[in-house]
């Protein structure tokens, strides 16, 4: 008996070391991890920004944690600070930077990626070959376009110097890519002496850009061979001229009118020309203002019908000589007379 209980805790134990995930043995588990197995910057522009993105997935059943990033040379950084903790089935984008500026000529260095599983101490250390030339004969003065914080409806323009002095009597940008709608771009040649060249790029903010944060990329292309562009970041904070909320009722009774003044705020007077609606019904009335002023302020009336739940509409406000309408919501619930006035029953 006691030998047959020996056996069955063998094949107990031995069925518990069979059973340990393969990544726990397996030299390479941190590697099939990874998206990409190399970087190729190619030949880049001294002073561009230059950046490669990973995705490490984790492909096993535990969490996986990045313990550690690293580089064997101060021309690449890593952009993520570890530890990062990547749960069970879920991805982790990894973004390594190429240091233009600081750095040149032909670069063959590695990035180092530790990962660690923290369930059995599992550790695994990922080597990334990384290579790229920093071209000293195309200079651009700047790796970003920033407008800093922009009137919305103001139209502007910056502008970024190209230098080439690589020996080419012929060299020229072809083309300035853009991919935002509201981002327009010009090439203009300055100078142009023996196999050197100087070029500005004009970046043109439309008046129409939205209110918000515009982040975008050029990519100025020129007619070297192989050329796949030199990529130059642009940004733009788009403040608003005019400022509304939206409105909130709160709970309304069937049939009974409710009235909420709507401020509406600029940065200098102006004029409301129009006000619109997205429905065709008299249960919202506006009255409307004739005067010029940096503040207004619109009483708006809303009736409900007799159907109670959740209410949103929206309003439309043409201003003088302002191209883009300001438009704001009015919401909140309709409640039967019943609902809103009845008092609990308190139990003894």
């Amino acid at each position: 008996m006691h030998f047959l209980a020996a056996i069955r805790s063998f094949c107990v134990l031995f069925g518990f070391f069979t059973l340990t995930p393969l990544f726990a043995q397996d030299q390479e588990w941190g590697k099939k991890m990874l998206d990409k197995r190399e970087v190729k910057f190619g030949s880049v522009a001294k002073n561009s920004e230059v950046t490669f993105k990973f995705t490490l997935k984790n492909i096993y059943q535990e969490s996986i944690q990045v313990s550690g990033l690293s580089t064997s040379c101060g021309c690449i950084s890593w952009q993520d600070r570890p530890p990062i903790t990547i749960p069970s089935g879920q991805s982790q984008e990894l973004t390594i930077r190429l240091d233009t500026v600081r750095h040149q000529g032909d670069k063959r260095v590695t990035a180092f990626v530790s990962l660690l599983e923290p369930s059995r101490g599992s550790v695994a250390q990922i080597s990334i070959p990384v290579e790229g030339r920093i071209r000293q004969d195309v200079v651009l003065q700047s790796n970003s376009v920033n407008f800093g914080q922009v009137e919305q409806g103001r139209p502007m323009e910056q502008r970024i110097n190209i230098a080439y002095n690589g020996g080419r009597p012929d060299w020229k940008i072809t083309q300035v890519k853009v991919n935002s709608p509201h981002l327009t771009t010009k090439i203009v040649e300055k100078s142009r002496v023996g196999g050197s060249a100087n070029y500005d790029v004009v970046v043109a903010l439309s008046a129409g850009a939205p209110a918000a944060k515009l982040r975008d990329q050029l990519l100025i292309v020129t007619d070297d061979a192989g050329d796949v562009g030199y990529p130059v970041g642009v940004e733009a904070q788009v403040e608003p001229d005019i400022v509304v909320a939206d409105v909130q009722f709160g709970q309304v009774v069937q049939g009974q009118p409710k009235t909420v003044n709507v401020v509406i705020r600029g940065k200098k007077p102006f004029k409301i020309e129009k006000i619109e609606r997205a429905k065709q019904d008299d249960h919202f009335k506006v009255k409307p203002t004739e005067t010029v002023a940096q503040v207004h302020m619109l009483p708006v009336t809303f009736t409900p019908a007799p159907e109670d739940g959740l209410f949103e509409e929206e309003f439309f406000l043409t201003i003088s000589g302002r191209e883009q309408r300001v438009t704001f919501k009015a919401k909140g619930r309709v409640m039967e007379q019943s609902v809103t006035v009845s008092k609990p029953v308190l139990q003894p």
